[in-house]
């Protein structure tokens, strides 16, 4: 007996309403063009067979926004690159200028997201595009907040798109060492403490040289304060966690041990002296290691070396941000100089939700599923035919659906069928 085509029937039909809908967003959404627009190559990909159409060049946004009404792609791009000639068909014959350098973050480096509710892993990658723009971009780079453009992409997280003179003509080479600096890849912490000498004395030929080590300062610039502060806040996590619990923690740590953690913790917490002054209290004067044993401060070290490698933002009983100072990226779209990136003002075929630039400021309050919900979209009821039941919350109204017919406001409505949770009736 032949398979019923009904599923395929109730799919092909959604497909049709869903690009209806996408299209009134095109003729009526001012369509956000990049910088040097008729430099770009642009590219699509449509409901449908997943085939890309590139190699796409545009004089004026008219000709885009026409473009976009006409054909109704579920996915829009444009490249990195400026190009002498963008709809060349071939690469070589494009004549390549210069790339923005992009940065590319989503779910996929967000430890255990496929535990999180899709409003969940959003959350958790605006805080990491933060850390990257914030500690990276404009403190360490020097990058100014100007030519960084922020944006939401639609689907499962941001990009930063830096759009400096003075990246445009670096190669895949200098832009994936800049994301090894990012990332910290072969990071040598112990590199950032240095031993100096401050006391000499002389006995019967013998020279006596005292050490110190001299240690990264909380307010330093680059690794070294990312460092400091990262000791100086595990400190702090340490000290609010039960004093067993915190030994235990140390303690599975490489080159620590049971008995050395429990040295640790009391080196740091324990009050010593007439003055009652714990090492925490001198680390927190300026990251001052001194105030802790050699071994101790060995360890500390060996311990803060082996949470930054951690590819989880939880171990053990510790939230390890502030701890860890890494910051990820996407390293083949940073690296690409020929990459194309999502249009702002477009759709996400696989979401519904709009491509949204976004300033600093906007970005601390963005919500996507409230924010990132097109205007065009309607509250008029759509009725539906649901696979499972669905929770999630957009606009601010909370759905909590059951299968199999539901009836649900337009962009509820959208979304849910780009996400492949239902089919309209």
């Amino acid at each position: 007996m032949a398979p019923s085509l009904e599923p395929q029937k109730a799919i092909a039909r959604t497909q049709d309403w869903i690009k209806r809908r996408i299209r009134r967003h095109y003729a009526t959404r001012t369509i956000l063009v990049p910088d040097r627009f008729p430099r770009r190559e642009f590219g699509f990909m449509y409901y449908g067979p997943a085939l890309m159409q590139r190699h796409l060049g545009f004089g004026t946004a008219k000709e885009l926004r026409e473009f976009l009404v006409a054909r109704v792609p579920a996915h829009a791009y444009h490249s990195s690159a400026y190009y002498e000639r963008p709809d060349a068909a071939t690469m070589e014959e494009k004549g390549w200028l210069g790339a923005d350098l992009i940065f590319d973050l989503d779910a996929d480096h967000i430890p255990r997201a496929r535990e999180m509710t899709y409003e969940e892993m959003l959350e958790a990658v605006r805080r990491k595009i933060l850390q990257l723009h914030d500690d990276f971009l404009v403190q360490d780079f020097g990058f100014d907040e100007r030519s960084l453009k922020i944006v939401f992409s639609g689907g499962r997280g941001y990009h930063i798109h830096v759009a400096d003179e003075r990246v445009w003509t670096l190669g895949s080479h200098e832009r994936r060492e800049i994301v090894d600096y990012i990332t910290g890849k072969e990071l040598d912490v112990g590199g950032f403490f240095r031993e100096s000498a401050f006391d000499a004395s002389e006995f019967r030929g013998h020279v006596k040289v005292k050490k110190m080590v001299v240690t990264p300062r909380t307010g330093d610039a680059g690794w070294g304060g990312k460092i400091a502060r990262g000791i100086v806040n595990l400190a702090d996590r340490l000290e609010k966690m039960e004093s067993t619990q915190a030994v235990e923690f140390l303690a599975a740590f490489e080159g620590v041990g049971g008995s050395g953690a429990r040295d640790l913790h009391e080196n740091l917490f324990k009050p010593r002296g007439s003055s009652r002054v714990r090492g925490v209290d001198r680390l927190r004067e300026g990251g001052n290691l001194e105030a802790l044993t050699d071994k101790n401060r060995d360890r500390l070290l060996g311990i803060v070396t082996q949470l930054q490698q951690i590819r989880v933002d939880t171990y053990g009983p510790l939230e390890l941000e502030g701890i860890r100072a890494r910051a990820e990226t996407d390293e083949p779209v940073t690296s690409d100089i020929k990459r194309l990136i999502r249009l702002p003002s477009s759709i996400h075929g696989k979401s519904g939700l709009e491509v949204v630039p976004l300033t600093r400021d906007a970005l601390d309050d963005f919500v996507p599923l409230r924010d990132a919900v097109p205007a065009a979209f309607t509250e008029d009821p759509v009725p539906m035919h649901l696979a499972k039941p669905v929770t999630v919350r957009l606009r601010d109204e909370t759905f909590n659906l059951s299968p199999p017919l539901v009836t649900v406001p337009e962009y509820a409505a959208v979304f849910l069928a780009c996400r492949g949770m239902g089919t309209v009736t």
